[in-house]
């Protein structure tokens, strides 16, 4: 019985996100970064309360790791930018651009989805699941990660997720979960508020 409880959890964790990423990328799409504390927060709270995954940190390297994981990221995103004006899709980075503002709110909630996110993501998704529970390399958790954005109806943002999925669940892998949420905090400072694409690459 223990054991079939254990598989529901699993499977009811798996599947949420399919349902709680409705919540940012078309109920409340003004308010996609707000929606989105709620949303990571309230993934990374049920994985870490049901023992699922923790906020960890791994070597003597990790500043380093998370640091150059964020200013890779940064320039993937700058090239990606551009790959967006040459395929016709540059409306959808500034759609996600026009929701948002450096307001105390935003600066804090960055903060707190990029560390709920990999608490989720790469703790329980990536580790407990991908690695431990199916026994597969860490980078398939990377699939999962991507396809969920197809939710938010832009296919911009699923291939955008593969490189964020692929450099924090390298750092995950070799310096931990925390270490991956740092970086991945860094770098949405950095793409969104200090050298957002959309001015760097506006005309």
């Amino acid at each position: 019985m223990d054991a079939r409880r254990e598989k529901l959890i699993d499977f009811v964790l798996l599947v949420l996100p399919w349902l709680l990423f409705l919540l940012p990328f078309q109920l409340l799409r003004a308010r996609l970064i707000e929606a989105m504390v709620f949303v990571s927060l309230s993934l990374a709270v049920l994985v870490i309360l049901t023992g699922r995954a923790s906020l960890h940190l791994k070597g003597k390297l990790w500043p380093l790791s998370s640091a150059l994981g964020a200013l890779v990221l940064y320039a993937i995103f700058l090239a990606g930018g551009v790959f967006a004006k040459a395929t016709g899709m540059w409306g959808q980075v500034m759609a996600v651009y026009s929701v948002a503002g450096p307001s105390v709110v935003q600066l804090i909630g960055v903060l707190v989805i990029g560390l709920a996110e990999e608490a989720y993501w790469r703790g329980f998704v990536q580790r407990y699941f991908t690695e431990g529970l199916l026994g597969l390399p860490w980078w398939v958790s990377v699939a999962p990660y991507s396809l969920v954005h197809v939710v938010s109806g832009m296919p911009l943002l699923v291939l955008a997720a593969i490189p964020v999925g692929l450099v924090m669940g390298l750092i995950c892998e070799r310096n931990g979960v925390l270490a991956s949420g740092i970086s991945h905090a860094v770098w949405l400072y950095l793409v969104l508020y200090v050298f957002p694409v959309s001015s760097i690459l506006s005309p």
